[in-house]
């Protein structure tokens, strides 16, 4: 009861967070993996163009022109689709779109009905039933895994494991913020999968069957990356070689079960390969073009525990899973042999994708959707401790400190205080638990460093000072200046560099360099990749140990300290950072350079560079 009570819980925080995050606005009006995934229905459904998107991506544009890359000739070209000969091939596969259908029919008669929404396929409504298609299916998940977890836990540790794993990981943000992604749709039919496995071998009814065809199929038809989802109708209940080799048997035997899954397997992914047939003549077609994987380096301890989108960084509570899996054998036997299989061969190919720290969103979200099988190893391990007192007290704390974690950050990823795909050890600890954003954490968020205290460091010696004070060179102008009759105008270049070796200078490792110039803005440049940096790097026999650079317009009247923040034209503004002497930093090879870089086409004015030595006390 307390399990069932659990899920009602669940849905009013989802539903309460979701109505106060209010994402559905503006969800598939700015692009990326969701419009990927949505964009079947309105090409289908409404503007019937899903040979070449044109009508369907035309409409986007009128929403957010900003979302349009280019144009190749007459046609329009986006991230989310390529061109191929006189079509236009969406990148991603059409699982969430057959998932989201239902709710998609509702949004468009409502908008047909009333009048009150253009009927478009992008008005308010069809924003919101993506939202609602999402919040349903993660329900369903939730749903379907109590049935799982009731099975062999007490209700207690089933409700515990439950609210942890809705509430305390990025399951919860891509429910209530980032809807329409795929993974809160894989999270239920994994969770759908364990429970129909898990009764097909006691009961081999029909139902079953399906379902274990039917999840396989439309798993591998959303994440072609997931078909190892295989193993787990395979190796549930498996613990020796031995009924490893009576399992092959069995299906073997069994061939008309065999066949009737793969059969369901390949209908669910017939529409897909009836698509990539109809536009490429190829029943498999590679739609990600450029993008891959690169198996002989994947980026495992970086996405499992760095700061750009790591897993345990940003879901801490599911270590427990991690802890539980050495319990499993006392409280779920049949699913041990499958875990130990599964998640090294799932977390080795999601890290060997080129893009491994997944953008959009919040930690690693390709762990999200094999959370019922890790929600398994975490209810063993509270099964475990649930009847020694001190232990289940100090779990519970954590588990409770763990999902306020995970909703403050939540909540700090909506205001723009966070930015997870981009995070370092340094921003993330400036950042930790703050309702607001400070310059010392601008500054670790664009360099990675974190900022001296002022108090126990002091200033040494000024080492150099650039005025730009050249009447010859076209860089130098006099219409935009300090104190000084000239300033020095970047139009997509970098500055000369100015040096220090290690052996020839009064820098030592563990000093402090602050580097500082003013700045000025002609025009705005809304790409952050663009805009220009004050680099600081040192070298170590020819290579670099540190690199620091600090984007120097959105620092420029950027009151709020946001990270969004893009700078203010018309306007001077002193900007400086600290950047530590690496301990490397002493041979006669060694050399400190910094510079001013514009990568952008958008003019940045600079004057008054200033290089200082700075000492701990």
């Amino acid at each position: 009861m307390k399990s069932k009570f659990a899920i009602l819980f669940i849905t009013v925080i989802y539903i309460f967070s979701f109505t106060q995050f209010a994402n559905y606005t503006k969800l598939l009006k700015g692009g990326g993996d969701c419009w990927g995934y949505y964009a079947y229905l309105p090409a289908t459904f409404i503007y019937h163009d899903l040979d070449n998107l044109q009508q369907t991506i035309q409409k986007r544009a009128e929403y957010n022109p900003n979302s349009i890359n280019s144009k190749d000739g007459n046609r329009l070209v986006i991230f989310e689709a390529h061109a191929f000969n006189q079509n236009t091939i969406i990148k991603y596969t059409n699982g969430v779109a057959i998932l989201s259908t239902p709710f998609f029919f509702v949004a468009h008669w409502y908008c047909k009905v009333t009048h009150l929404y253009p009927a478009d396929g992008y008005s308010t409504p069809y924003n919101l039933a993506i939202c609602i298609s999402t919040l349903f299916y993660s329900i369903i998940g939730l749903w379907f895994l109590q049935k799982i977890l009731i099975k062999y836990f007490s209700d207690n540790v089933t409700a515990i494991t439950l609210s942890s794993i809705a509430i305390g990981t990025n399951l919860y943000y891509f429910c209530t913020l980032n809807c329409g992604m795929s993974h809160p749709y894989l999270f239920a039919l994994y969770a759908i999968l364990i429970y129909a496995t898990d009764n097909f071998y006691e009961t081999k009814k029909l139902k079953h069957t399906f379902l274990i065809g039917f999840c396989c199929g439309m798993i591998t038809l959303i994440r072609p990356t997931e078909i190892i989802v295989v193993l787990i109708p395979f190796l549930w209940n498996i613990s020796s070689f031995k009924e490893l080799k009576e399992r092959l048997l069995f299906f073997f035997e069994n061939y008309k079960t065999t066949f009737f899954i793969l059969l369901i397997c390949i209908l669910v992914n017939f529409p897909q390969l009836l698509y990539w047939k109809s536009l490429t003549s190829k029943w498999i077609y590679y739609s990600y073009t450029d993008e891959g994987f690169d198996f002989m380096h994947p980026h495992i301890k970086q996405g499992l525990f760095g700061f750009k989108n790591g897993w345990l960084t940003y879901t801490p509570i599911l270590l427990f899973s991690i802890f539980g899996l050495f319990f499993m054998s006392k409280y779920l036997k049949k699913g041990i042999f499958l875990i130990i299989v599964f998640l090294p061969i799932h977390v080795y190919i999601i890290y060997s994708w080129w893009c491994w720290m997944y953008i959009n969103g919040f930690g690693s979200r390709p762990m999200v959707e094999i959370y019922p099988l890790l929600a398994l190893p975490f209810a063993s391990f509270i099964a475990f401790v649930w009847n020694k007192r001190l232990l289940i007290t100090t779990t519970l704390a954590c588990l409770l400190f763990f999902v306020f974690i995970n909703i403050f950050q939540t909540w700090q990823l909506h205001k723009g205080l966070i930015w997870t795909e981009e995070g370092n050890f340094a921003f993330y600890k400036s950042m930790f638990l703050k309702k607001h954003g400070t310059p010392e954490s601008l500054i670790a968020f664009d360099t990675g460093e974190e900022q001296p205290d002022i108090s126990s460091i002091h200033f040494t010696k000024l080492l150099k000072t650039e005025s730009y004070e050249d009447s010859v060179n076209s860089n130098y102008v006099t219409d935009i200046k300090t104190e000084k009759e000239f300033a020095y105008e970047l139009r997509n270049s970098e500055t000369k560099k100015i040096k220090f070796i290690a052996s020839k200078s009064i820098i030592k490792p563990n000093d402090y360099i602050k580097v500082s110039c003013d700045v000025y803005l002609r025009e705005m440049e809304w790409n952050k990749f663009q805009l220009a940096v004050l680099n600081t790097v040192f070298f170590h026999n020819g290579n670099i140990i540190r690199d620091r650079r600090l984007r120097l317009p959105s620092k420029i009247g950027n009151t709020e300290n946001s990270i969004w923040y893009f700078g203010k034209t018309n306007e001077w503004s002193n900007v400086s950072y600290f950047v530590k002497v690496p301990h490397r930093f002493i041979s006669s090879n060694d050399i400190l350079e910094i510079n001013v870089w514009n990568p952008g086409n958008k003019v940045v004015v600079i004057d008054n560079l200033k290089i200082e030595l700075w000492k701990n006390n």
